[in-house]
């Protein structure tokens, strides 16, 4: 992973801690979410955020004016539970910097101002123990990061390490 990734990351540590990253996108095209906006919600960060369709994502306008806006890309990762469960790309932009940082959400049967709310979470880099050898395509690049440098692997690590939390609501309100 590139020196200038992880300064972004270290950036954005006190909302992507334990984050996975990568220096390019992944999601080569995007999965809309619903016909519309779409409401994002964290439980460790409320309110909820709106998220317009942009292009084949959506954007997240900043809560700091001069901040540039987020953009989110999402595909479908698994079905967990009976719910769908997609995998999702954040772009990150620092400067002349961009990274990219992952997220799942699901959709809950709750609207937020007429839009359709959907849970997120962040998959814990931290979740692979300290002195333990990443899986195959993930690099630990400090105490906060991993770089994914395999998507297809990460996608697996994902769908091996985390199926039951996904399926299970109490995850996704205990602010992961």
């Amino acid at each position: 992973m590139k020196p200038h990734i992880v300064a972004i990351a270290l950036l954005a540590v006190n909302v992507l801690s334990g984050c996975f990253l990568s220096d390019e996108p992944n999601i080569k095209t995007g999965t809309p979410l619903a016909r519309g906006p779409v409401a994002f919600c964290t439980p460790d960060d409320p309110p909820c955020r709106i998220g317009v369709p942009s292009g084949d994502g959506y954007s997240l306008a900043s809560d700091e004016a001069a901040e540039e806006e987020m953009r989110l890309r999402f595909e479908l990762l698994t079905e967990a539970g009976g719910v769908p469960v997609y995998l999702g790309e954040a772009e990150l932009r620092s400067e002349d910097e961009t990274a990219w940082s992952y997220v799942v959400a699901r959709p809950t049967s709750a609207s937020v101002d007429g839009a359709p709310r959907f849970e997120m979470a962040m998959p814990a880099c931290s979740d692979i123990g300290q002195g333990n050898d990443p899986p195959a395509g993930i690099e630990r690049v400090d105490a906060y990061a991993c770089a994914v440098t395999d998507y297809k692997a990460f996608r697996q690590y994902l769908l091996d390490n985390y199926a039951e939390e996904f399926a299970d609501p109490a995850w996704w309100s205990d602010g992961n």
